[in-house]
């Protein structure tokens, strides 16, 4: 009987034991489980925080280059109109010599470069085809005026002083060519959106 007693208290102490080391392992086991719920739940906000932002940053570079291809859409369409303008007005300024409206012109850019240049005498730099509306346009008493015939222009003059340091240049292919330059600041400012530009 004893025996009995002992082995009966061995397998109860085993029994306990395995009781313990299952009650051990199954705590482990839930822990285990908790922690890889809580490891998941992390990795899937970091996994859909980056997704997250490789999106904003693929979204931004698409924002910015649609924006660029506009900008350079829109610059050159400026570019091709002022080529447009400009080429119609090389047409029609071609002919302004046979138009009503030329003397009155001419008198305007004689005027300019009279008022310009700050000298008793001025030389006057024309094309032959306008010798005598300038000679009628530069009668009375005034400057004395030094007329030059050395000029091949569709219309207007060039002034000097004498010895050529200063030139006003004002026939129409010089004024075309200023106003061109104009033009070209305001397309370029397109590019860097200058907005004092206009």
């Amino acid at each position: 009987m004893k025996y009995d007693h002992l082995i009966q208290a061995i397998e109860d102490g085993a029994e306990e034991k395995l009781r313990d080391f299952r009650e051990s392992k199954d705590r482990e086991i839930r822990e285990l489980r908790e922690r890889a719920e809580t490891e998941s739940v992390q990795l899937q906000k970091d996994l859909l925080n980056e997704t997250e932002r490789r999106i904003n940053v693929e979204k931004n570079k698409k924002i910015y280059s649609a924006r660029e291809q506009a900008k350079d859409h829109l610059t050159r369409a400026r570019q091709e109109t002022c080529l447009q303008v400009f080429h119609e007005a090389d047409v029609r300024l071609s002919s302004l010599r046979s138009t009503a409206s030329y003397e009155a012109f001419f008198k305007e850019v004689l005027s300019e470069i009279i008022l310009s240049l700050d000298s008793e005498k001025i030389r006057l730099h024309i094309d032959k085809k306008d010798e005598a509306l300038c000679r009628q346009l530069i009668k009375g008493p005034g400057k004395e005026l030094d007329i030059v015939t050395d000029l091949t222009t569709n219309g207007g003059l060039n002034g000097s002083t004498p010895d050529g340091k200063v030139i006003i240049r004002n026939t129409i292919e010089d004024r075309l060519a200023r106003a061109k330059e104009r033009m070209n600041v305001v397309v370029f400012s397109g590019l860097y959106g200058d907005p004092d530009v206009r």
